[in-house]
């Protein structure tokens, strides 16, 4: 079974969203290091942030960074000494009880998601997995989900609980501008 969290789980890379993902099921953001990108701020502020860093200098001076940028961020602490796999010491090399421990004040015990979630296919359906990203960017942004490719656009869409009628008028909006 996959835990849901109460909020957006922040990481420093795409090892350790890929590590996560294989036991969260909630949406989870990659800063990718010391990047921090505008947009990528601007979807998280105002949002519940929970940060899993990676236990080292780099780590530190992120959630430094991000703590800075955004108001909402609670930091998750891991011990170094149970994350380390041969050279590397970090998020993805952490054995996944600790990080379930560090995560516990954190679950979604009511998980709130929509049963009726959107899927790949009504993207595929309303033109935006094989259309020109003009127009994904633009309902992105109308919904202040920050850029996205469709995978990581259809993620944000059910956490945020939008429904593909929304979705739908946005793309009307688009084609009426143009």
């Amino acid at each position: 079974m996959k835990i849901a969290l109460d909020g957006i789980l922040v990481v420093e890379g795409k090892e350790d969203a890929s590590y996560l993902s294989s036991f969260i099921t909630s949406e989870i953001v990659v800063l990718n290091g010391f990047e921090l990108a505008e947009e990528t701020i601007n979807y998280l502020k105002g949002k519940r942030v929970i940060a899993l860093l990676d236990p080292d200098d780099a780590g530190k001076e992120i959630r430094k960074k991000l703590n800075s940028m955004i108001d909402n961020v609670f930091n998750v602490e891991i011990d170094i000494n149970k994350c380390n796999r041969g050279k590397k010491n970090g998020v993805a090399e952490c054995e996944i009880n600790h990080i379930i421990d560090a995560l516990s004040p954190y679950f979604d015990k009511n998980d709130k998601r929509q049963t009726d979630e959107i899927t790949m296919f009504d993207l595929y359906r309303i033109g935006l997995t094989n259309s020109d990203k003009n127009i994904r960017d633009y309902v992105s942004l109308k919904l202040n989900l920050g850029k996205c490719n469709s995978k990581q656009l259809l993620k944000r869409l059910n956490n945020n609980s939008i429904d593909i009628s929304t979705v739908e008028n946005i793309i009307k909006q688009y084609h009426g501008n143009k």
